[in-house]
Protein backbone atom coordinates (compact mmCIF):
# COMPACT_ATOMS: atom_id res chain seq x y z
CA UNK A 1 0.00 0.00 0.00
CA UNK A 2 1.42 3.37 -1.05
CA UNK A 3 2.46 5.78 1.69
CA UNK A 4 3.50 9.34 0.82
CA UNK A 5 7.13 10.16 1.36
CA UNK A 6 8.45 12.65 3.89
CA UNK A 7 11.82 13.43 5.42
CA UNK A 8 12.47 15.16 8.73
CA UNK A 9 15.92 16.37 9.73
CA UNK A 10 16.93 17.01 13.32
CA UNK A 11 20.15 17.28 15.28
CA UNK A 12 20.68 14.89 18.13
CA UNK A 13 23.35 15.02 20.78
CA UNK A 14 27.00 15.62 19.94
CA UNK A 15 26.15 17.12 16.56
CA UNK A 16 24.85 13.91 15.01
CA UNK A 17 22.14 14.65 12.46
CA UNK A 18 19.13 12.34 12.37
CA UNK A 19 17.21 12.08 9.10
CA UNK A 20 13.89 10.29 9.59
CA UNK A 21 12.46 8.96 6.35
CA UNK A 22 8.83 7.89 6.05
CA UNK A 23 6.73 6.22 3.38
CA UNK A 24 7.73 4.80 0.02
CA UNK A 25 11.25 5.39 -1.30
CA UNK A 26 11.36 4.82 -5.03
CA UNK A 27 12.16 6.59 -8.29
CA UNK A 28 9.39 9.15 -7.68
CA UNK A 29 10.97 10.25 -4.38
CA UNK A 30 14.65 9.78 -5.27
CA UNK A 31 15.45 13.50 -5.57
CA UNK A 32 13.87 14.28 -2.18
CA UNK A 33 15.70 11.38 -0.52
CA UNK A 34 19.07 12.43 -1.97
CA UNK A 35 18.50 16.06 -0.96
CA UNK A 36 17.57 15.06 2.60
CA UNK A 37 20.62 12.82 2.96
CA UNK A 38 23.11 15.19 1.34
CA UNK A 39 21.85 18.26 3.21
CA UNK A 40 22.49 16.33 6.42
CA UNK A 41 26.11 15.92 5.40
CA UNK A 42 26.83 19.53 4.47
CA UNK A 43 29.03 20.01 7.52
CA UNK A 44 32.67 19.21 8.10
CA UNK A 45 33.03 15.55 9.19
CA UNK A 46 29.29 14.83 8.80
CA UNK A 47 27.78 12.26 11.13
CA UNK A 48 24.32 11.12 10.12
CA UNK A 49 21.87 8.52 11.37
CA UNK A 50 19.09 7.63 8.93
CA UNK A 51 15.98 6.41 10.74
CA UNK A 52 14.09 3.98 8.48
CA UNK A 53 11.52 2.82 11.04
CA UNK A 54 8.64 4.40 9.10
CA UNK A 55 9.73 3.32 5.60
CA UNK A 56 7.11 1.12 3.95
CA UNK A 57 8.99 0.36 0.72
CA UNK A 58 12.47 0.97 -0.70
CA UNK A 59 13.70 0.13 -4.17
CA UNK A 60 17.19 0.39 -5.66
CA UNK A 61 17.06 4.19 -5.84
CA UNK A 62 16.85 4.34 -2.05
CA UNK A 63 19.80 1.99 -1.64
CA UNK A 64 21.79 4.02 -4.18
CA UNK A 65 20.97 7.24 -2.31
CA UNK A 66 22.27 5.73 0.94
CA UNK A 67 25.46 4.55 -0.77
CA UNK A 68 26.00 8.02 -2.29
CA UNK A 69 25.44 9.67 1.09
CA UNK A 70 27.89 7.22 2.67
CA UNK A 71 30.52 8.00 0.02
CA UNK A 72 30.05 11.74 0.53
CA UNK A 73 30.25 11.45 4.33
CA UNK A 74 33.37 9.27 4.35
CA UNK A 75 35.08 11.52 1.80
CA UNK A 76 34.64 14.31 4.37
CA UNK A 77 35.83 12.24 7.36
CA UNK A 78 32.30 11.49 8.52
CA UNK A 79 29.96 8.53 8.63
CA UNK A 80 26.39 7.42 8.02
CA UNK A 81 24.47 4.80 10.00
CA UNK A 82 21.02 3.30 9.56
CA UNK A 83 18.57 2.85 12.42
CA UNK A 84 15.60 0.52 12.64
CA UNK A 85 15.51 -0.78 9.07
CA UNK A 86 12.33 -2.73 8.21
CA UNK A 87 12.93 -6.46 7.66
CA UNK A 88 12.85 -6.24 3.86
CA UNK A 89 15.35 -3.37 3.85
CA UNK A 90 17.63 -5.19 6.27
CA UNK A 91 17.46 -8.32 4.10
CA UNK A 92 18.36 -6.33 0.97
CA UNK A 93 21.22 -4.61 2.83
CA UNK A 94 22.65 -8.04 3.51
CA UNK A 95 21.99 -9.46 0.02
CA UNK A 96 23.60 -6.44 -1.67
CA UNK A 97 26.52 -6.31 0.77
CA UNK A 98 25.62 -2.79 1.88
CA UNK A 99 25.76 -3.92 5.50
CA UNK A 100 29.51 -4.36 5.04
CA UNK A 101 29.98 -0.57 4.57
CA UNK A 102 26.93 1.05 6.18
CA UNK A 103 26.22 -0.23 9.66
CA UNK A 104 22.62 -0.69 10.72
CA UNK A 105 21.28 -0.81 14.25
CA UNK A 106 18.00 -2.15 15.64
CA UNK A 107 17.19 1.11 17.47
CA UNK A 108 17.80 4.81 17.00
CA UNK A 109 19.48 4.99 20.39
CA UNK A 110 21.97 2.28 19.43
CA UNK A 111 22.70 3.99 16.10
CA UNK A 112 23.40 7.26 17.90
CA UNK A 113 25.84 5.65 20.30
CA UNK A 114 27.29 3.28 17.67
Amino acid sequence: MYQPFSAVRSTARDGVTVVSLRGDIDMTTEVEVRQALLSASDTEAPRTVVDLSQVSFMDSTGFNALISAHAHATAHSGWIRVATPPPMVKRMFHMLGIDEVIHSYPTLKEALTG
